[in-house]
């Protein structure tokens, strides 16, 4: 079975938005599990998290499982702070 993958590093805020939804848009298209590398995020910001937690509510209404492969502490802290823990799905 296919399978993709999105790696997030380094800074990722709405500088990076576009980029990202279009990686994003092409892995939608093909409906494929999909795994996030995130474990070298620095920084990230609230549009960013949007972007990923509409991402994974997307996939998972078309019955795509998206999984985290390695979260920063950085990321963790910016979802809980904006209580988006749920929503990313993120590892407990």
């Amino acid at each position: 079975m296919n399978e993709e993958s999105i790696k997030l590093e380094g800074v990722v805020n709405i500088a990076k938005a576009e980029s990202l939804f279009h990686e994003m848009e092409n892995i939608v298209r093909q409906c494929l599990p999909t795994k996030i590398h995130a474990s070298e995020v620095s920084r990230v910001d609230t549009a960013a998290l949007q972007l990923l937690a509409s991402f994974i509510s997307h996939m998972n209404t078309a019955g795509a499982k998206v999984e985290w492969s390695g979260v920063s502490d950085e990321l963790l802290a910016a979802a809980k702070l904006l209580g988006m823990e749920q929503a990313l799905n993120l590892p407990v």
